[in-house]
């Protein structure tokens, strides 16, 4: 078997594993039999009296219930967050009550986590809204030094290539920059940044803000808001075994609409667009 189909892949025909058709089919495990077998619901395509496909499953097909979120996968690390701990989050959705997931971060980023209550009764991982990251708040007319904006100990919470939004007013704002406008973190240091257009851009260089030391006190940088996916597990499941890559097989005769499932390769999600009929298939075969 090829190490690269343990990973998480699009749901599609060239990425499910070939050892399935093999195993389950006896038939060679070539591009042809491997599309064939993708999501099959044809009775006797492969083998008389049972029905056999495979299929990529997502966690939220796996028709979880009484379950407690028991992982989660960080999507996007933000930036600009100005704590190392204790970054909270709201979960809401999914069928269940009181799951408490915080977050943890270094350079500006969340790049850890800490389920500390995982709630109850969730069917699908709750939807996770990690708070976004304080905004900076800064002079637009004394706090700009050398074309960049000084701030105290920069680094600690900004990394090259971060995204962040500025906002000012009309006496507040420096030259170079717009209200309501993203920015990019060109170069960083203890004391001072600077900014570009573009990711990876030239710097720009800035002046000060028409406002005075008291009416140019109201321009703000923020970074951008991390996002996590939350996953249920311990729970019981009405369907597949485990999401990932999952044989099915459904009898006839007298075991007709007997469903049976066994995971080929687990994996906590997949990715892309491409759900083929397991969306249908697989929640409406238990039901």
């Amino acid at each position: 078997m090829a190490s690269g189909q343990w990973g998480n892949y699009a749901n599609s025909a060239a990425n499910s594993v070939l050892w399935g058709v093999q195993n389950t089919t006896k038939l060679k495990g070539n591009t042809v039999n491997q599309a064939a077998f993708f999501e099959n619901t044809t009775p006797d395509a492969f083998i008389t009296g049972l029905t056999l496909g495979q299929f990529g499953v997502e966690p939220s097909q796996m028709q979880v219930y009484n379950g407690p979120v028991d992982q989660v996968t960080i999507t996007y690390a933000g930036s600009g967050y100005q704590v190392g701990s204790g970054i909270n989050s709201a979960a809401t959705g999914g069928g269940g009550t009181n799951a408490n997931v915080q977050f943890s971060g270094t350079y500006g980023h969340v790049t850890g986590y800490t389920i500390v209550n995982g709630g109850s009764s969730y069917e699908t991982g709750p939807a996770l809204a990690i708070v976004p990251p304080a905004s900076t708040v800064f002079n637009g007319n004394t706090g700009i030094s050398g074309g960049g904006i000084v701030f105290t100990a920069a680094n600690s919470h900004w990394v090259i290539g971060d995204r962040l939004t500025f906002t000012g007013n009309a006496t507040s704002t420096p030259v170079g920059l717009a209200n309501g406008t993203a920015y990019y973190i060109q170069t960083v240091n203890t004391t001072v940044i600077t900014l570009s257009a573009t990711s990876g851009g030239s710097a720009l260089t800035l002046s000060a803000a028409s406002g005075n030391s008291t009416t140019a006190a109201g321009a703000a940088i923020q970074g951008d808001t991390a996002t996590a996916v939350a996953l249920t597990g311990g729970a019981l499941h009405r369907g597949a075994t485990h999401s990932g890559w999952v044989y099915r097989k459904v009898g006839s005769g007298g075991r007709a609409g007997r469903v049976q499932y066994e995971t080929l390769v687990a994996s906590g999600t997949l990715i892309g667009t491409i759900d083929a009929v397991a969306n249908t298939v697989l929640p409406s075969s238990n039901s």
